[in-house]
């Protein structure tokens, strides 16, 4: 199988998980790296648009299209997107392959109808998907199960992590905060003298980048992760889903506070997350952090969970199994455990 790299102009903080993704597969000795030079990107987009403008057959397929063994089989293509990332594909679809799979983050209901006429353009036969609810709702509307849920995943060697008594970020909330609950606790936090991060303004990056982000991780108590149905339905829509946010706070050893969605209890066999309690918000954050040494054992919990059964490699290991006829219920969390993964280390001694 080929994989469709991610090209390094596009290696910013959120594409830069996708790089991480592409690093884990290309572990397995069966895949291997397909990318162009600028010239051949080039001409393969030239024909990708004179395809469209004359109505021609778009994307060629062969009559050893579906093999039993796409992972060994040279002409398979798969590549990871963010969103529906049509570039990326563009520069290679133009192929004549025998399978093509994608994984894709982000299949928000608001994006489906593209979604499935991307599938149909350009000829795509497996696609996995970081959302359940997404899978079920795309395989209702195309009347097919060609979506499949693989969660997100992470890489715990790139993650760091304070020594507990050492960590001086009280509560860091990344990305869109989820405004009914900063108003509730930033008086609080405010009168215990706590270190509170978030996003003062919309669009702000708490982080510049990628180092500031795992240190950030890495020295945080707290870390309130709330799915995006919650926060900002305009854009998740009904989908309630485990976003990378709280894997990375598990790999970076923080107490995660939110609510956890119901794919992801599913998926650990118990709450990983510290549920929010409306009734007193404001002194349950307090309390946690004066108690935070009593959660501890939740937190080292998580982090052995997250270590042994949800990274990269083991996210790469469930989609062999789909594509080898086993049921993603049945594979997961068994067939992958024996896997090894590098653990990340401390950075505060």
């Amino acid at each position: 199988m080929q994989l469709i790299l991610q090209e390094n102009t596009q290696r910013k903080i959120l594409a830069e998980d996708i790089w991480l993704f592409e690093n884990a597969i290309l572990k397995d000795a069966a895949i291997r790296p397909l990318s162009l030079s600028g010239l051949s990107k080039h001409l393969f987009r030239i024909r990708g648009k004179m395809r469209d403008l004359f109505g021609m057959e778009r994307y060629p397929v062969t009559k050893q299209r579906y093999l039993l063994d796409p992972l060994n089989d040279p002409k398979s293509m798969f590549a990871i997107l963010m969103g529906l990332d049509k570039q990326k594909y563009l520069s290679h679809a133009d192929r004549t392959s025998h399978a093509r799979m994608i994984y894709l983050f982000d299949a928000w209901p608001k994006e489906y109808h593209r979604i499935i006429k991307f599938v149909n353009e350009y000829s795509i036969d497996r696609i996995f998907v970081s959302a359940s609810q997404s899978a079920d709702d795309l395989n209702a509307l195309l009347n097919q199960k060609k979506f499949h849920h693989v969660p997100e995943g992470v890489d715990p060697s790139v993650y760091r992590y304070a020594r507990y008594d050492l960590k001086n970020i009280d509560v860091l909330a990344l990305g869109r905060k989820y405004d009914r609950y900063h108003k509730r606790i930033l008086p609080a936090l405010q009168r215990f003298d706590r270190t509170y991060m978030y996003e003062v303004l919309k669009g702000h990056i708490i982080f510049p980048d990628r180092e500031g982000l795992i240190d950030g991780l890495a020295r945080t108590k707290l870390s309130i992760c709330v799915p995006g149905s919650i926060t900002h339905p305009e854009r998740s829509g009904h989908v309630e889903t485990m976003t990378m946010r709280y894997l990375q706070s598990m790999a970076s050893k923080c107490l995660i506070l939110g609510h956890g969605p119901a794919e992801m209890i599913n998926l650990f066999g118990y709450n990983p997350v510290i549920e929010i309690d409306w009734e007193n918000a404001e002194d349950q954050i307090e309390d946690l952090l004066q108690h935070f040494h009593l959660h501890i054992p939740l937190i080292e919990r998580n982090y052995r969970e997250l270590v042994s059964k949800h990274t990269w490699v083991h996210r790469f290991q469930q989609i062999k199994d789909i594509l080898a006829g086993a049921s993603a219920s049945t594979s997961f969390g068994k067939s992958a455990q024996h896997l090894q993964v590098e653990s990340p280390v401390s950075i505060i001694a």
